[in-house]
């Protein structure tokens, strides 16, 4: 289909995806095939995809599933994999490379490998398999995370590669990476799905290192070079469900220019992967957050004149 000087970028060009996902229909116009590349700056105590955090690859353990058969400790080369006295497996993660050779050999699915390096003509044969349901559904690629421009040279090879196909590609970002990272993945994106974690710089620090105006200033940015953007704010109980936050995220969408909002309600479907991979989960104890409150919301920012969807 390409040149010869295109297959060879496509297959050097590399980096870490933790998942791809088919038929998405929240993360860009119609049908959406979702690239999840590893890796992110930021630590989101309500983060439902934990797995995205680590830039490097990471085994998952499913005890429930676990039988205890030891086919795992027997594959493993680090030999960090012990049977322990309730009769299942135990990893000794300060040992573990992430190989995978224990995810392959386990029977019951116990075990499951988050990350791996593919090149762009791996991500992209996945990825045309849905390219009938992106004709007739105006749909394409999202790039998601993770925080997608933390790999900025493969991400943007991947964009690169989706429009050699014809594939629209809509791009998740949570703007906190330097501008010149943003801009060169975000440059090529036909949309832009910006997540503004919350409008309050007090509250930043509870989700990263992060300075809010350095956020706003790359949203400015894009918005000045012309870009598509959605503003996506997750809407967390006790946290930012509040009219304040309402009337913050309202005002930066006026002066920005920008008119499609996406509120996206708190959720605990990501709960289970915490204790997979052995992270801390410190909102166990959260009540998922209302979906008639967050449809209040939306109503407000309506009256305003804003495009607004709950969920995405």
């Amino acid at each position: 289909m390409f040149g010869s000087d295109y297959r060879e970028i496509e297959e050097t060009a590399n980096g870490i995806v933790f998942n791809i996902e088919h038929f998405h229909v929240h993360d860009g116009e119609g049908i959406r095939t979702n690239v999840f590349l590893k890796g992110c700056n930021l630590h989101c105590p309500w983060c439902c995809n934990p797995e995205s955090i680590s830039p490097d690859p990471q085994i998952a353990f499913y005890k429930k599933f676990c039988t205890g058969c030891g086919k795992c400790q027997n594959i493993c080369p680090q030999h960090c994999i012990e049977i322990t006295g309730d009769g299942k497996s135990r990893t000794d993660r300060s040992r573990c490379i992430a190989c995978g050779a224990c995810e392959k050999v386990c029977p019951h699915g116990a075990r499951e490998l988050f990350g791996h390096r593919m090149n762009v003509a791996e991500v992209m044969e996945d990825v045309e398999k849905d390219s009938f349901y992106f004709m007739n559904s105006d749909g394409g690629m999202t790039l998601s995370g993770g925080e997608t421009c933390l790999q900025p040279e493969f991400a943007r090879a991947l964009i690169e590669a989706a429009h050699r196909r014809y594939i629209p590609v809509a791009l998740e970002t949570a703007g906190t990476v330097r501008w010149e990272n943003l801009w060169k993945v975000a440059e090529l994106a036909d949309e832009i799905l910006f997540d503004l974690k919350t409008t309050k710089t007090e509250h930043f620090a509870q989700v990263g290192n992060i300075f809010l105006k350095k956020v706003l200033n790359n949203l400015h940015n894009l918005t000045v070079n012309g870009k598509i953007i959605t503003v996506r704010c997750p809407i967390i109980p006790n946290f930012n469900d509040t009219a304040e936050h309402l009337e913050n995220v309202a005002k930066i969408a006026t002066d920005f220019g920008i008119k499609k909002i996406d509120l996206l309600p708190f959720h605990q479907f990501g709960r289970h992967k915490y204790e997979a991979i052995e992270r801390a989960y410190c909102l166990k104890e959260y009540p998922e957050m209302e979906r008639s409150k967050v449809e209040e919301m939306a109503d407000c920012l309506r009256k305003r004149g804003f495009q607004v969807s709950v969920g995405g």
